[in-house]
């Protein structure tokens, strides 16, 4: 499987072939970690899909909506960064930041099981969830016609450190083992499964700080 490349330990189900205890990092990378973000996606579909007879009601007046949108996202434009207080400004920065840093470490993950030869799952699809949740956030859920994305934002980032956390456990136990998932690979020494388990760690703390920070943050 070519998502999954020189895996040879694991198979692609969900449990080794080789050792039943481990869930397989091509189950945790193809399977487990892309369903957050389809979860995530389908969610904000249901949320947009809530908020249109919302917005159905505002153009009873084209005329007159027109001009109170065009005024209304200037307006809100501007409180976005001017009608918040500096406490609410820090952790907005703080927040872009981290998004920032989240994606880095995602393309760090990926281009170094590229260059191990090890295949990258569906993990780009973690990218889009991020610049997804962060556009949101930035947008104040596009401006308020997205109903309860607050909560979608929450929820994602819970599911992805749930699922990051997962990932750690699994490869602790691979490491404590001492096995290797491309054992008949021989490309070990390019990713080594104790450096995988650093980047994900600190994966999992900006997991954690964006959403602590998701919730200090006022819509």
């Amino acid at each position: 499987m070519t998502l999954c490349s020189r895996r040879r330990i694991d198979g692609f189900g969900p449990t080794s072939h080789t050792y039943s205890d481990i869930l397989t990092s091509c189950f945790l990378d193809t399977v487990l970690i892309p369903l957050c973000t389809w979860l995530y996606l389908v969610t904000l579909l249901i949320l947009v899909l809530l908020s249109r007879p919302r917005c159905r009601r505002l153009s009873i007046f084209p005329k007159f909506d027109n001009g109170v949108e065009e005024e209304s996202k200037t307006n809100d434009a501007k409180r976005l960064w001017t009608g918040r207080s500096k406490a609410q400004r820090g952790f907005l920065v703080l927040y872009c930041l981290l998004l920032v840093a989240q994606i880095l470490m995602c393309i760090l993950e990926i281009t170094r099981l590229s260059i191990a030869g090890l295949g990258i799952g569906l993990l780009p699809f973690t990218i889009v969830s991020l610049a997804v949740a962060g556009s949101v956030r930035l947008s104040s859920g596009l401006n308020g016609r997205l109903w309860r994305w607050k909560w979608a934002n929450l929820a994602l980032w819970v599911e992805l450190g749930v699922v990051t956390v997962v990932k750690i456990v699994e490869e602790a136990k691979e490491l404590k083992s001492g096995r290797r998932r491309d054992r008949d690979g021989g490309m070990a020494g390019k990713y080594k499964v104790e450096d995988e388990i650093t980047d994900v760690g600190v994966m999992l703390g900006v997991y954690l700080a964006l959403g602590i920070l998701e919730g200090l943050l006022k819509d």
